[in-house]
């Protein structure tokens, strides 16, 4: 992975989650989560993937438990907090797994976390937290276009 994509997509998604303030609260009709509830989504695979990242550096296999995202919303109630702090530890927490992913033990790329999904090792979990971060850029630029277009 090339790290400096990865550095200015944390840096573009930043910079635009700081401008959604205003709608940060609002629900679209196509989106059941509101651009608060996503933030606070991003930064639970954050620490997912944080323990993911190191851990898998230590041992060449690992069972971690699955991720319910619907449950870990209901449970968070992120809807109360408060989104600037969101935004800000989301960004803190990219920031740090930068560093991570930047000196990741290239031997243990090929370990594996063991879901019910498969097996997943830690190369292609790297890559697949940046291509989540990606999927979710394009969500908030369709919901933020959603909400203009309905003023």
């Amino acid at each position: 992975m090339v790290i400096d994509k990865y550095e200015e997509l944390v840096a573009r998604m930043n910079a635009r989650l700081r401008e959604y303030g205003e709608i940060a609260d609002v629900t679209t009709p196509d989106e059941d989560w509101s651009i608060k509830e996503l933030v606070a989504h991003l930064i639970d695979s954050a620490s997912n993937n944080h323990q993911r990242f190191i851990r898998l550096q230590q041992a060449g296999e690992l069972l971690f438990p699955g991720y319910d995202a619907e449950e870990w919303r209901r449970t968070s109630k992120a809807k109360g907090m408060d989104y600037a702090l969101l935004v800000d530890l989301w960004y803190a927490y990219n920031r740090f797994l930068l560093g991570i992913i930047a000196s990741v033990d290239e031997d243990a790329l090929k370990n594996a976390w063991v879901s019910g999904d498969g097996r997943k090792s830690l190369g292609f979990l790297i890559e697949d937290y940046y291509a989540h971060l990606l999927w979710h850029e394009e969500l908030f630029l369709k919901i933020k276009r959603t909400i203009d277009e309905s003023r």
